[in-house]
């Protein structure tokens, strides 16, 4: 593998299989260890084959940063498996995957996304975001239909060998190769070194040229029409630096909702409150009660995080908060 690749094997491999195991940890209340191994490229009949039994394929499409789809697929057996794990179970296989678990094992991989691309955003310096993911079913040997799930290739195969005590599997993220070709300029991997420039060699100074007479400066303008600069309204912060230590109550808000009395004293476990926010509105955070910015819910080592993706100005800030 050529050290370019072998820089990405490392950087996706980290990024993929911190969150899978944290997610995976989190839901199931077991310990997992992920761990990724050497990856390769791969044509559709190279992906058919990588498990003999049946498949699942989940699928996101980057709607942020970059452009394309990425990929995991993963045995149908040890998927149901999961599953089963995340509900409350032993890890009992099933024969099919449909309705909640469906649900469920698409959540999943909802947050894997989510803390996988927060740790690539950081790498790249920029946001990345996904839609939400997609599940698939199919045999693994059929190639019929296959590239219609998968789209077009080649694809980067990034195995990531998954352990818990009852369950062992390879876990295969697949990167078609105009997303990788994207991943690495935005990690910098690759990049062609700039030739070094030789130093211009100066040029000997033009001979002095006939001093002429000089006219007589012009009087400086009156006062009356001297343009008049306006300083910016900017707030002081010259005693800023006192306030730095104190303490502010910082809420991330989701939604909101008014309900009577007689339904608040209703409320039993599992019921559900329809709040006011569509389900793709970003999230509000609030600092002593004011708006300051937006964001979306992650997952960062198996804890909820809150990424900003829209931020007041710096003087917006604090005028809201004096």
């Amino acid at each position: 593998m050529d050290p370019t690749m072998s820089d990405l094997n490392q950087k996706l491999g980290g990024c993929f299989s911190e969150s899978m195991s944290s997610v995976f940890s989190m839901l199931t209340g077991r310990e997992f260890a992920i761990k990724p191994q050497e990856g390769d490229t791969l044509d559709h009949t190279g992906v058919s084959v990588l498990h003999q039994a049946p498949v699942v394929y989940v699928k996101a499409h980057y709607t942020k940063g970059m452009t394309g789809v990425v990929l995991f697929a993963l045995p149908l057996k040890e998927g149901t498996m999961l599953v089963d794990l995340m509900l409350g179970g032993d890890g009992t296989p099933s024969p099919e995957l449909a309705g909640d678990s469906r649900d469920a094992l698409a959540e999943t991989f909802n947050q894997i996304m989510g803390s996988a691309n927060q740790a690539l955003s950081d790498l790249a310096g920029e946001t990345l975001s996904i839609s939400n993911v997609e599940i698939f079913s199919s045999q693994g040997t059929d190639t019929a239909g296959l590239e219609e799930i998968l789209g077009p290739g080649p694809f980067y195969d990034l195995p990531l060998e998954t352990v818990q005590e009852s369950l062992t599997t390879l876990i295969h993220l697949l990167i078609p190769d105009l997303l990788v070709q994207q991943i690495k300029r935005k990690l910098g991997l690759g990049e062609p070194v700039a030739a070094p420039q030789l130093a211009a060699v100066p040029e000997p100074p033009p001979p002095p040229a006939p001093t002429t007479p000089r006219p007589a400066p012009a009087p400086p303008p009156s006062p009356m029409t001297q343009p008049v600069r306006m300083a910016p309204a900017n707030v002081d912060t010259g005693n800023l630096d006192l306030l730095m230590d104190i303490e502010l109550p910082l809420m991330v808000r989701m939604g909101q909702t008014e309900m009577q009395l007689g339904d608040l004293l209703k409320l039993t476990p599992g019921s559900i409150l329809e709040l006011n926010r569509a389900a793709d509105a970003p999230v509000e955070l609030l600092v002593n009660s004011k708006l300051i910015a937006k964001g979306e819910v992650v997952v960062v080592d198996g804890n909820f995080a809150f990424r900003i993706t829209e931020i007041e100005s710096t003087d917006t800030r604090i005028r809201s908060l004096v």
